[in-house]
């Protein structure tokens, strides 16, 4: 029996979906590396669109000076069509986790 979602933590919801990304992210890594070229198909699946904070094209974070710190910051998520599945899988397994 699934469980309300009111018992559940925030913190372990966004966990799962955070590694609900990596898992679609792995399938996605795999998907690019089967033989085939580039058909229709591979491409509809592993097409991303990145996402984040940061010029991560020139390898350019975002840089805070303090004078006596600096701080480089930079955090990019690249969705594709496996990563938003891997997300639903993950979702699947925490309407069943206590």
């Amino acid at each position: 029996m699934a469980v309300p979602l009111k018992e559940k933590r925030i913190s372990t919801l966004i966990i799962v979906v955070l590694i609900g990304i990596l898992i679609g992210s792995y399938l996605n890594s795999i998907v690019k590396m089967l033989p085939g070229g580039e058909s229709v198909v591979k491409t509809f699946f592993t097409y991303s669109i990145p996402f984040g904070v940061g010029d991560f094209v020139n390898n350019k974070p975002i840089l805070i000076n303090l004078h006596a710190i600096r701080f480089q910051f930079g955090f990019m998520i690249e969705f594709s069509l496996l990563s938003i599945i891997g997300i639903f899988i993950s979702l699947y397994f925490f309407r069943w986790y206590r």
